[in-house]
């Protein structure tokens, strides 16, 4: 894999974070919610690290949302 395709720490893939702060939640409460590390959380929301696509579907559906609504590029209402 070429440099070219690996993710810069610039690029924003999941809209995690913004999905987070548009409903008044908290890394802290997503990782309760999922069981996982608050670190874990805090990487997915900087972009320095991606969620699978299952956990993707499964944060989806624990925020109510659309899971298109979670990734950069789809202006999905």
């Amino acid at each position: 894999m070429s440099a070219n395709n690996i993710a810069t720490s610039t690029e924003r893939i999941n809209r995690l974070k913004i999905v987070l702060v548009e409903q008044n939640r908290t890394g802290k409460w997503l990782a309760e919610q999922l069981g996982k590390n608050e670190a874990t959380i805090s990487r997915w929301c900087s972009n320095s690290a991606q969620p699978s696509l299952e956990m993707l579907i499964r944060i989806a559906s624990i925020l109510n949302v659309d899971p298109r609504k979670l990734i950069n590029g789809n202006n999905i209402d």
